[in-house]
């Protein structure tokens, strides 16, 4: 061989070699193949699914993500903010294991290279994680109307799905705040109805089984919907109103969820269900970015406020409570309700929350200082409400829903089977009634003027809500 060749051979494994160790791929750290191992070794004698010390259980991915009575275990991409790994390596008390050595140093490079890396439960996951950021572009947060042509569906693909023995009890409602449009909940998909002209626009599947939440965002552009199996799976789904395709997936919970929104700048998802957390994920890469464990039972509503700076979150005790949306700091207690929260809605100058419970009530909460400015019984009048508790007065029939409208009114429907318009003040208006079923949303389009009330049979009816003139009737399932 020339001296020429030779030179040739080794200029190009000079150049090749590194271009080759550079194309390895990285060895990816997961919970199931690298940390389970060192769990099952030091940590499952106290913390498996019979013990659960400090109800802490590290058993499963699930479990673990879902922290203990010290609130969060693991902080996705933060050694430093993660309890469990402050705790191993001796760095915060109590140490773990207790009355024995730290964990040697080759495990706990393991467990910090594990976090860091955004604590992937499977190698699939973490490449799931690392291709799905999306390009999400700025939303301004503000409650004119924007500018440009309304949000409509346009070209949206053909979608066939059969029809159901039976309509779908109307799991949830959503109507967009600048357009002509009622998103509503069936059996694995959501219809999409002109509020005018009261004709199917079209239909998204949602093979994840129930939504139990129906929102558009603030500006009209996308469509969130959550729900899920109970006891099996939850899931959190965006698309874009005008094509109708999915922008993005949120969550993979093991229960289903029951209450969720998202940000007026599109950032942030909040969701939450059985498992009594709140739970608050980064829209573009998925990302846990805050998890509240403050609610003693099932987190059954929530939303942001219009100026996007809170969020307000019920649940199945009674309980409500308004947090710093950046930062998940509580901001305040709102403790009147004796009963489960079954709706809340913000005015939209974010200066008023209403609130309704199975209590029978629609507080109105004043957001400068989270004191209620009325609290009403807003189905009280039904003959067949029980006597109650003498203690706490007589029981009025629940309240199942209500919605703030842009004009400042709201609406409500309760176990009375009527549903009701109220003024921006909080006095009575229109009243609806005559269901055959007892209502389970309530809804006013976006400019006040058409009333929307679904119930458990599956039926939508239709209101002016100035004459109180029934002019149609809905359903979610369509032949």
């Amino acid at each position: 061989m020339s001296i020429m060749k030779r030179s040739i051979i080794a200029l190009l494994i000079a150049v090749v070699a590194p271009c080759v160790a550079l194309a390895q791929p990285k060895e990816v750290v997961t919970f199931k193949d690298h940390v389970l191992p060192i769990f099952r070794k030091h940590c499952l004698s106290c913390h498996d699914p019979d013990t659960a010390k400090s109800d802490l259980d590290v058993s499963t991915f699930a479990t673990l993500m879902t922290g203990g009575s010290s609130g969060e275990a693991v902080k996705p991409g933060s050694s430093e903010q993660s309890l469990l790994y402050k705790l191993v390596s001796h760095q915060s008390q109590p140490f773990m294991p207790p009355k024995q050595p730290k964990l040697p140093d080759a495990d706990l490079a393991v467990i910090k290279k594990w976090i860091e890396s955004g604590a992937p439960e499977t190698a699939v996951g973490a490449a799931k994680a690392a291709s799905r950021k999306l390009d999400i572009d700025p939303v301004s947060v503000s409650t004119q109307r924007p500018a440009g042509a309304p949000s409509m569906p346009a070209n949206w693909s053909t979608t066939n799905l059969p029809a159901t023995e039976r309509p779908h009890p109307v799991t949830a409602m959503a109507i967009s705040p600048w357009s002509p449009l009622l998103a509503v909940a069936g059996h694995e998909r959501v219809l999409v109805y002109h509020t005018d002209t009261l004709k199917l626009l079209g239909t998204l599947p949602f093979p994840e089984r129930i939504p139990h939440v129906l929102k558009f965002s603030r500006n009209g552009k996308w469509l969130l919907a959550a729900g899920g199996r109970g006891a099996s799976s939850g899931k959190v789904v965006i698309w874009d109103v005008t094509t109708g395709k999915r922008v993005t997936e949120i969550g993979d919970e093991t229960d289903i969820i029951l209450a969720a929104d998202l940000s007026p700048d599109h950032k942030l998802v909040a969701l939450g269900g059985p498992s009594k957390l709140i739970k608050i994920y980064d829209t573009a890469t998925g990302e846990l970015k805050h998890k509240i464990k403050k609610h003693t039972d099932w987190v059954t509503s929530m939303e942001f406020s219009p100026n996007g700076e809170m969020l307000a979150t019920g649940d199945r005790n009674g309980g409500v409570y308004v947090w710093e949306a950046a930062t998940s700091g509580i901001v305040f207690t709102l403790g009147d309700h004796r009963d489960g929260i079954t709706g809340m809605s913000w005015r939209s100058d974010s200066q008023m929350l209403a609130t309704s419970s199975e209590d029978g009530r629609v507080i109105l909460w004043y957001a400068e200082d989270g004191f209620p400015t009325r609290s009403i019984n807003a189905h009280a009048d039904n003959p067949n409400a029980g006597r109650g508790n003498p203690a706490r007065g007589p029981r009025m029939p629940g309240v199942l829903a209500v919605q703030y409208a842009c004009n400042g009114q709201f609406i409500t429907c309760g176990r009375d089977n009527t549903a009701r318009v109220w003024r921006p003040d909080g006095n009575p208006g229109v009243r609806f009634d005559g269901f055959t079923d007892i209502p389970s949303g309530a809804i006013l389009t976006h400019d006040g003027e058409r009333a929307f009330v679904g119930d458990f049979t599956g039926k939508i009816r239709v209101w002016n809500v100035k004459d109180k003139k029934q002019i149609g009737e809905l359903t979610t399932n369509p032949r």
